[in-house]
């Protein structure tokens, strides 16, 4: 019977929080790469990340693109540049103010977006489909997990103020 060799699986201590993100770093970077290989059209990750919050979120004008995206707005002008010479953005007149110009997936944008994820979706699969179903049960926990991670931060409660502490006696040399 023949045997797969497979890489050392890393013993990890559940109890080591750095650890813990150390190797989870790693990990979902290097996936990350490995996913961003599978696009293959021609694309940046940042125009193609841009195409994506597009298409995820709507009509917006570059600034707020900017600001989802966390670049500076010279790159998300330029990525813009580049997604619409390609035909796969649109540029929209603001229904409230005209001067404002809204960037738009196009039909042919959100074919490409469709194909990308397509192909990320199918590499993956065949990954997924290595594994036992054990493993499968404990990434299907793992992913609910990541998405709690990834989510934005839940606003402070404002129900109950917290009450400020008293202030300190003058030291000698305010007295």
């Amino acid at each position: 019977m023949d045997t797969v060799e497979t890489a050392a699986q890393p013993s990890i201590d559940p109890t080591d929080v750095d650890g813990i993100a150390s190797h989870l770093r790693f990990s979902v970077t290097r996936l990350a790469r490995l996913l961003r290989q599978q696009s293959d059209v021609g694309l940046s990750p940042t125009q193609l990340a841009a195409l994506a919050t597009i298409d995820r979120i709507g009509p917006m004008p570059i600034g707020t693109l900017a600001e989802v995206e966390q670049v500076a707005a010279p790159t998300a002008t330029k990525a813009v540049e580049k997604l619409h010479a390609a035909g796969y953005v649109d540029r929209i007149a603001d229904g409230d103010d005209r001067r404002v110009k809204r960037v738009a997936i196009s039909p042919d944008g959100a074919r490409l977006l469709a194909t990308v994820r397509a192909r990320k979706t199918a590499w993956l699969t065949t990954r997924l489909a290595d594994l036992r179903a054990d493993e499968l049960a404990t990434l299907a926990d793992a992913v609910a997990i990541l998405e709690r991670l990834v989510a934005p931060p839940a606003a402070p409660p404002t129900t109950s103020p917290v009450a400020a502490p008293a202030p300190l006696p003058p030291t000698k040399t305010e007295r």
